[in-house]
């Protein structure tokens, strides 16, 4: 069986998106995590409009991280179109992230969250694979990773896990310029982070894609 991870889900955009670059159908199995508060009602709302298109499709409102627990969110609400904060954008919800420092601002666009911390639950990526491969050992998994910063400490977890022969691909979204506040030093450092995990990805037979 075919299965699509869809981490950090959002409104289902990126299931949308995957269930035709990967030709997902009645014969996929699909697994959305997004724990954003402000974003997941309307993601429930989507996926009764979608979910005939596959096999099963499940939406859990959840961090993706390295371990079980609680963690927590800094839920984006909306933002402002930049730092004068003269313009609310209200409609562009932007997700969100687990950071300990919570960046105040997206260096890419320039706009600037307004967030809220919420504790929500989180669940170790293992166990995800665990479950899923311990009852279809044949399994091909597919990940989709926008987990706005979490990829860090998710990917490494995945590279030492057991099931990790089973995934076939992983389209990440990249969120090093989370730590521009430690300048040039802590986006370079996590450049390095990617490359090397992207090269362990790699190395265990994963197709590895940057996704935007």
């Amino acid at each position: 069986m075919k299965y699509f991870l869809d981490f950090g889900a959002h409104k289902l955009e990126g299931l949308k998106e995957f269930t035709g670059k990967l030709n997902i159908d009645t014969e996929w199995i699909v697994q959305s995590y997004e724990p954003n508060i402000f974003v997941y009602e309307v993601a429930k709302k989507n996926l009764e409009n979608v979910k005939d298109k596959y096999k099963k499709i499940s939406l859990e409102q959840k961090a993706i991280m390295h371990e079980n627990g609680f963690v927590t969110f800094n839920a984006h609400k909306g933002c402002w179109k930049d730092e004068s904060k003269t313009e609310y954008l209200e409609q562009m919800t932007t997700g969100g992230n687990v950071l300990d420092f919570n960046p105040h601002m997206d260096i890419g666009n320039r706009v600037v969250f307004d967030s809220e911390e919420v504790e929500v639950e989180c669940v170790d990526v293992d166990e995800i694979l665990r479950n899923i491969c311990e009852n279809d050992k044949e399994a091909e998994i597919y990940i989709k990773c926008d987990i706005e910063g979490a990829e860090f400490v998710v990917l490494p977890r995945i590279i030492e896990s057991d099931y990790s022969k089973n995934i076939k691909e992983i389209h990440t979204e990249w969120h090093e310029r989370m730590w521009f506040y430690e300048g040039m030093e802590g986006i370079t450092q996590k450049q390095r982070e990617r490359f090397l995990y992207t090269s362990q990805l790699k190395k265990l037979g994963i197709k590895c894609f940057d996704h935007t």
